[in-house]
């Protein structure tokens, strides 16, 4: 009796197992799901083209929330359409053109919840709030959403949902477990963006990476049991994510990095490609163009720069941030939209006229989406000097504690003494790395995928080209960051695209320091 209990709970437990993971292997007709490294739909390859779009939420007369354009986005500073049929109407139009410039899919901000006194979370509207912890303003939320979902399934777009991610408030667990019930059976609804770039917005400070890891498998038990037919990520920044959201250990169904500035994007779709160990996509990148200082046909070359890099690095997806520019904000918040505010576009199908004049356009979308010819993977020439530094380089290595080997793909970041200024390199594959900076740093935090994170503070010694100690504090341009760099100076004479640097540019230093030795740990499982 015993030995058929014992067996039969074995019989159970694998039953269970073998129930969870055929979840993701035979998904429904119409959703998305992740295979060999890509996604699929109904055994179909299928590569979300995603631009991103902002939502803001009203509430109309019969106190129906409405899912509505960013306000931003309306170019005389106020909100253009007003109302259920003028929203779906400008709506409407805005999807229309998205679909015609060559895009399948809209990453959906819908992340903009804010919190009264009590901590109870809401969406705001100029009439009300709409609270997350009320059932009949979640009814109404879902309403919304799905009203919206219908307009882009209209256009035949399908939507990756940001939303606030459910981080130590069960209003927003309930919430999220609610919003996933209610539309697991949404085939347009293909994923959710459980966090936006936790590098930034991760109230926590110093989180340990098994608890990151145990706060996404908690989400992922949340979405397998609610909504299994679909599926959900995270939003990650920069690779010095790696330091406590390690996309390596999180059990997300594929990785959605973000990665901006043509000096940085080609080297952290590479580390990301190379170290992650996941399906990945690019889910916002961008170039700012004001049409004067920065001209449009710089920002197409950057989309075709990006996308081609993002398909031959094996990315599953890439997104555009974002739909329209915003009135407010500094200056690369408000000119990377595809849509500037001058003017107006009609759609080609004739129905729909959207304020505004594309800074791409479709025809040239379309050149580089049908023309694409895969290329070979290079390290970029700047990828241990992202932004060309040339006063100090940091030398040292990385290895393993238990191995005693080296550790490649490693994430080193320093600060300078006031913690203005950081920078990045990777270590290489023998374990070495070069940190190159103007300023000396005195901060430093270093990982690597799915190893621990040592944080220290330490004053180096400085030497000259001739070996002697020297004084690095008032050197030129030291308090220079990334955002004040320009791209341009290090182009080629004839560059073949917007990410053909020179590499001459990239290895001179006229200081140097060494770090010595850092050992990093594996994170058991």
């Amino acid at each position: 009796m015993r030995k058929g209990l014992f067996f039969g709970c074995c019989f159970l437990l694998i039953c269970l197992i073998i129930g969870e993971s055929m979840i993701r292997k035979t998904p429904e007709p119409g959703f998305v799901y992740v295979k060999h490294n890509g996604l699929q739909c109904n055994g179909e390859s299928f590569f979300p083209l995603m631009l991103n779009y902002i939502v803001d939420c009203q509430e109309d007369e019969d106190g129906n929330f409405i899912l509505a354009p960013y306000a931003e986005y309306d170019s005389a500073q106020y909100v253009e359409a007003v109302g259920k049929e003028a929203v779906a109407q400008q709506l409407a139009g805005h999807f229309q053109l998205v679909k015609e410039l060559g895009f399948n899919t809209l990453r959906v901000c819908f992340d903009r919840v804010l919190f009264d006194d009590s901590n109870h979370p809401y969406y705001p509207t100029d009439g009300r709030h709409f609270y997350l912890n009320q059932r009949s303003d979640r009814n109404a939320i879902f309403k919304g959403v799905e009203s919206f979902l219908r307009l882009a399934e209209e256009r035949h777009l399908r939507v990756m949902l940001l939303i606030k991610p459910p981080i130590e408030n069960d209003d927003l667990e309930v919430f999220t477990v609610e919003l996933l019930k209610y539309f697991s059976k949404d085939t347009t609804l293909f994923a959710y963006d459980f966090m936006n770039e936790p590098l930034y917005f991760d109230t926590e400070e110093n989180r340990l990476k098994t608890d990151a890891q145990n706060i996404v498998e908690h989400w992922r038990k949340l979405v397998r049991k609610n909504a299994p037919n679909q599926l959900f990520t995270i939003g990650f920044s920069e690779p010095i994510e790696v330091l406590e959201w390690d996309a390596a250990m999180l059990p997300v169904d594929f990785v959605e990095i973000h990665t901006y500035h043509p000096l940085r994007i080609p080297n952290e779709i590479y580390w990301y490609a190379k170290y992650v160990g996941k399906p990945w996509m690019v889910g916002e990148t961008g170039l700012p163009a004001d049409g004067d200082s920065i001209s449009y046909a710089a920002q197409r070359d950057l989309f075709e720069a990006a996308y081609t890099l993002t398909r031959d690095a094996g990315g599953c997806g890439f997104g555009w941030w974002e739909f329209q520019e915003l009135s407010v904000s500094h200056f690369e918040a408000r000119y990377t939209g595809l849509l500037n505010h001058q003017g107006i576009t009609q759609t080609a199908d004739g129905k729909h006229i959207v304020k505004g004049t594309l800074k791409i356009t479709p025809e040239q979308i379309s050149e580089i989406i049908n023309h694409y010819v895969p290329n070979e993977v290079k390290r970029p020439v700047n990828y241990y000097n992202m932004m060309g530094y040339q006063n100090i380089v940091i030398t040292g290595e990385i290895l393993d504690s238990t191995t005693t080997t080296p550790v490649e793909g490693a994430v080193i970041r320093g600060w300078n003494e006031d913690w203005s200024v950081g920078m990045n390199t990777f270590s290489d594959e023998n374990g070495h790395f070069t940190l190159y900076c103007n300023a000396p740093c005195t901060h430093f935090e270093i990982s690597a995928p799915q190893m621990t994170k040592v944080k220290f503070n330490r004053h180096l010694s400085y030497l000259n080209q001739q070996g002697e100690e020297s004084n690095v504090n008032n050197l030129k341009d030291n308090k220079l960051e990334y955002h004040d760099i320009s791209y341009q100076p290090f182009l080629k004479e004839n560059p073949k695209n917007i990410f053909d640097f020179d590499g001459q540019y990239f290895s001179n230093a006229d200081f140097t320091a060494n770090l010595g030795t850092i050992i990093l740990s594996q994170i058991k499982k």
